[in-house]
């Protein structure tokens, strides 16, 4: 029963990550890129136990003229300064799918993803073969 739980995990994860390389791969192929600025960073409490952190929050104008937000996924400061460039990415029609185009943000979502899915599916794999 835990292996099958093992492989499952697995092939989720690795879905997440075969998800976020086709949008990074559509964002990269059609995409809209803006200029954006960082507006301010909000602060959360984190869940269970991990403590505070901090979202950036970027402004951008999209292809029809309208402000949009965009809090940034990851946590942490690095490389964004507050009223500083960051550069957008979205497709069009589609403000929703927005991301902060710096490209080991995207290696960042993506490879852990689908390292850590290979790692579950094939450690249940390799047990279920040895029985």
């Amino acid at each position: 029963m835990g292996l099958l739980v093992f492989l499952v995990i697995g092939l989720a994860i690795m879905g997440y990550g075969v998800h976020e390389a086709v949008l990074d791969y559509r964002l990269r192929r059609h995409g809209i890129r803006a200029r954006g600025l960082v507006a301010r960073y909000e602060s959360s409490s984190g869940t269970g136990g991990s403590g505070p952190t901090a979202h950036a929050v970027v402004e951008y104008v999209d292809d029809q003229g309208c402000m949009r937000e965009l809090q940034d996924k990851r946590t942490g400061r690095s490389g964004l300064r507050m009223g500083g460039p960051a550069p957008v990415i979205y497709l069009p029609g589609a403000p929703g799918t927005a991301r902060i185009d710096i490209a080991r943000r995207s290696l960042w979502r993506i490879v852990p993803s689908l390292a850590f899915g290979c790692l579950f599916a094939s450690l249940a794999l390799w047990e279920l073969v040895r029985r």
